[in-house]
């Protein structure tokens, strides 16, 4: 092969893997809007970990504001429902320049979820900090019909799949026109943030986390209890959640983890403080942050 035709050769797969990517980041964004934008209803299977769930979800929009209620279909009575931003099975990322710095994306083949039509996007890890994420978006509407979060070792530790959906425009004008105009920034998105606490820094962030906002609700749940420091890292897809709590006896320092599918929750204590972390990121991604973890006095 000539110089000319192999710089030829490279320069036409470097183009058809920067198409993909932009590809997938506009079909990811399309999900975004989908999920703030439509009213659907539909059955769908979660399963994390050894769990398997089956879970009736309905949400709609009225008046600007996002309701979903979700019931579970396997013999329990109870309904959750909650005034969130998105869907509470899919974190979509805000910020696709931010989410690009850790992760490829590229799109797949086309499938079948639901007797609808559907398009794979990955968003493939650029280390082993993070899991890779899986979608296959409905090419009609853009809702996700299908999601997994899969670990390095190939296995995916937790994923949902409509079996039956129904999607619909809203049709409350004033209400899709509210929603779009806080759509790119709703009130429980993760949002950059400062340092994290008065009391407390991480000396080295994991790459391509930094800071964000608190959602409303987490923070008012922290708020009930005394003494509590409570902080997100977030590289725009994956999140950690960070409590810090002062040790009201002398215990011994034991590091307790434990993991539900995709969710590692690591349980340690530092300078007199009792600390966890939750996140859906590899247990190595918690230990990092714990480590890092500095205290700076009262």
């Amino acid at each position: 092969m000539n110089g000319r035709l192999w710089v030829g050769v490279v320069l036409v797969s470097l183009s058809a893997q920067s198409t993909a990517s932009e590809v997938g980041a506009n079909l990811l964004m399309k999900m975004n809007d989908a999920l703030h934008r439509m009213d659907y209803t539909g059955t769908l299977v979660h399963i994390k970990g050894e769990d398997v769930n089956t879970l009736k979800v309905s949400h709609i929009v009225e008046g600007g504001v996002e309701k979903e209620v979700i019931t579970s279909l396997n013999g329990s009575e109870n309904a959750v429902s909650k005034e969130r931003s998105s869907f509470s099975l899919a974190k979509v990322p805000q910020s696709i320049e931010s989410m690009k710095k850790v992760y490829s994306l590229d799109v797949g083949g086309t499938k079948k979820v639901a007797m609808r039509d559907c398009q794979v996007v990955i968003a493939r890890p650029k280390d082993k900090m993070r899991y890779l994420q899986k979608y296959c978006i409905d090419k009609e509407t853009g809702l996700p019909l299908s999601y997994s979060l899969i670990n390095n070792k190939h296995k995916a530790v937790e994923r949902f799949t409509f079996t039956q959906v129904e999607i619909h425009a809203s049709n409350n004008k004033a209400s899709v026109e509210q929603t779009a105009a806080v759509a790119n920034v709703p009130p429980e998105t993760i949002l950059p943030g400062g340092s994290p606490s008065a009391n407390w820094e991480v000396t080295e962030l994991p790459k391509g986390f930094y800071f964000g906002q608190v959602p409303a609700s987490q923070n008012a749940e922290v708020q009930k209890g005394e003494n509590t420091d409570h902080f997100i890292l977030t590289d725009g897809l994956s999140s950690i959640s960070v409590f810090i709590s002062s040790n009201t006896t002398v215990q011994p320092k034991v590091t307790s983890a434990i993991n539900s599918g995709a969710l590692n929750v690591l349980t340690s204590q530092k300078n007199n403080h009792r600390i966890t972390l939750v996140g859906e990121v590899p247990r190595a991604t918690m230990q990092s942050v714990f480590q890092n973890l500095k205290y700076l006095g009262e």
